[in-house]
C-alpha cells in the first residue's frame, strides 16, 4: 500500500503529547505517519497535510479518503505553516510533524533529474507542476561564485574542490547548455568525482533548488506562533546541515522560558530498524515543546 518506508515511525508515534485535536504534517508524502496517528488517535479533530508534490498529494489524497472528513490536503510548502493555519482555520496546532527526507518516488522516477542513474532533464523541483527554479536553472545561470557557494555550504566540500567545480561547469556551459543528468555527470568526472561525489553534489543543487535549507528556517521561526501550549514540534532529519540547524535553533528555544527540549540528544532508530530500511540509519529526531 505504502510505496515509501515511513522512518522512525514508533518514535514519532511514542513522543506524540498526551492530548491531540489538531495535528499538521508538514511533510505528507505517503502519510504513513499521519495515517498511523489517525488509526491510533481517533479523537483527533484535524489533520492538515502539506506537500508540494501534486502528484503525490493526490495519490495520497485517494488513499485516505476514508478519514475525508477530518483531512484537509494543502499544496504548499511547510514554510507557510503559519499563515495557512491563521488564513483558513485561525487555530494553532497540538502536534506538527517535519520528516525532512526525500521521498524515494523522486527518485525513482528518473524523468524528474534528482537521480544520475539515468539521463534525464535537469529539473529537480519537489513541485514540478509550478514555474519554480529548476535545477537547469542553477547549473546553467547561477555564476561560479555562486555555484561554488552552493557546494561549500550544502555539499561541505573544500572552499578549493567548489571553486574548481563550479569554473568547469561554467565553462562547459559556454559551449553548449548543461540540460541533463549525464551532462552534469560527465562534467563533475572531468573534475575526478566519482559516483559517491557526484551524489553529493546533485544533493546540493537539489537542496539551492527546493530552497529546502531557507525553508527550514523559516518554518523554525514560526514555531511560537503556530504551537499551542504544552505541545510539540518534532522534526526528522538526514543530512548534517538540516540537523545542525534544527539543533541549534531548538537549543536557542530551550533557554526561553517556555520551550523545553524533550530529549537533550537527538533520537536515532534503533538497530532493528537501520538493518530493515538502511535509509533510515542517518535519520535523527528531534522535538521540542512549547510549555507556556
Amino acid at each position: 500500500m505504502i510505496k515509501h518506508v515511513p522512518v522512525m515511525l514508533d518514535d514519532v508515534i511514542n513522543h506524540l503529547p498526551v492530548k491531540l485535536d489538531i495535528v499538521v504534517d508538514g511533510t505528507l508524502g505517503h502519510g504513513w505517519h499521519a495515517w498511523v496517528m489517525l488509526e491510533k488517535f481517533p479523537n483527533i479533530k484535524k489533520l492538515i497535510w502539506f506537500d508540494l508534490d501534486p502528484n503525490i498529494l493526490a495519490d495520497t489524497k485517494e488513499r485516505l479518503s476514508k478519514y475525508s472528513d477530518k483531512i484537509a490536503f494543502v499544496w504548499k510548502s511547510y514554510a507557510e505553516i503559519s499563515s495557512v493555519l491563521y488564513d483558513m482555520w485561525d487555530i494553532k496546532a497540538d502536534f506538527v510533524l517535519l520528516d525532512l527526507w526525500v521521498n524515494m518516488e523522486h527518485f525513482k522516477d528518473w524523468s524528474r533529474g534528482f537521480s544520475l542513474n539515468a539521463d534525464a532533464p535537469l529539473d529537480m523541483r519537489f513541485d514540478n507542476a509550478s514555474d519554480n527554479l529548476t535545477a537547469y536553472d542553477i547549473v546553467n545561470k547561477y555564476n561560479s561564485i555562486d555555484l561554488a557557494k552552493i557546494f561549500i555550504d550544502y555539499a561541505e566540500f573544500t572552499d578549493q574542490k567548489s571553486q574548481e567545480i563550479a569554473r568547469e561547469i561554467v565553462r562547459s556551459r559556454k559551449s553548449t547548455p548543461i540540460k541533463t543528468t549525464f551532462d552534469l555527470k560527465n562534467i563533475l568526472s572531468q573534475v575526478g568525482l566519482g559516483q559517491k561525489a557526484s551524489v553529493v553534489i546533485f544533493q546540493a543543487i537539489r537542496i539551492e533548488t527546493n530552497k529546502e535549507i531557507d525553508n527550514l528556517k523559516l518554518v523554525l521561526n514560526q514555531i511560537h506562533d503556530i504551537l499551542s501550549s504544552w505541545w510539540r514540534c518534532g522534526i526528522i532529519t538526514f543530512h548534517s546541515i538540516e540537523d545542525r540547524v534544527v539543533k541549534l535553533f531548538f537549543k536557542q528555544l530551550a533557554k526561553q522560558d517556555w520551550f523545553s527540549l524533550v530529549s537533550k540528544k537527538a533520537i536515532k532508530p534503533h538497530y532493528k530498524e537501520v538493518e530493515k530500511n538502511r535509509a533510515s540509519r542517518s535519520a535523527k529526531y528531534r522535538i521540542i515543546e512549547k510549555i507556556i
